[in-house]
């Protein structure tokens, strides 16, 4: 999956590198500036710009919004993975001594002791 999503985004800044190469003059020899006007404040313009400075920013700004966007969500996940592999260690602790009482009292030796030899076997006739 990984992979396949940074094969779509080599192909889409391909194109789009190539069509802003080819249309070199409209994005590089164009001057733009951006003006804003809220109303209550004194109109505000940028400096001249080349638009694709303007592009790139724009861009830049898209992608911290969808970082923001993200995160909680991200945090969420993040949290839940941490509590479910802590009941997953408490589930498989409380497997093991249960699997460990079994053999007890079934007189079996216990899972993950090494198995006891003819030799040092106290029940075993010499």
């Amino acid at each position: 999956m990984n992979k396949s999503k940074l094969v779509i985004w080599l192909i889409i800044l391909a194109v789009m590198g190539l069509a802003m190469y080819q249309n070199e003059s409209h994005f590089f020899g164009t001057d733009q500036s951006l003006r804003f006007n809220l109303g209550v404040t004194p109109e505000y313009r940028s400096p001249q710009l080349p638009l694709a400075v303007f592009y790139l920013i724009f861009f830049v700004f898209g992608l911290l919004v969808a970082f923001v966007f993200a995160l909680p969500d991200k945090v969420r996940k993040r949290k839940a993975l941490k509590q479910l592999s802590a009941a997953a260690a408490d589930r498989e602790a409380e497997a093991n001594a249960l699997k460990s009482e079994l053999a007890r009292l079934k007189g079996e030796p216990l899972p993950g002791d090494p198995p006891e030899s003819s030799i040092t076997s106290p029940t075993h006739p010499r």
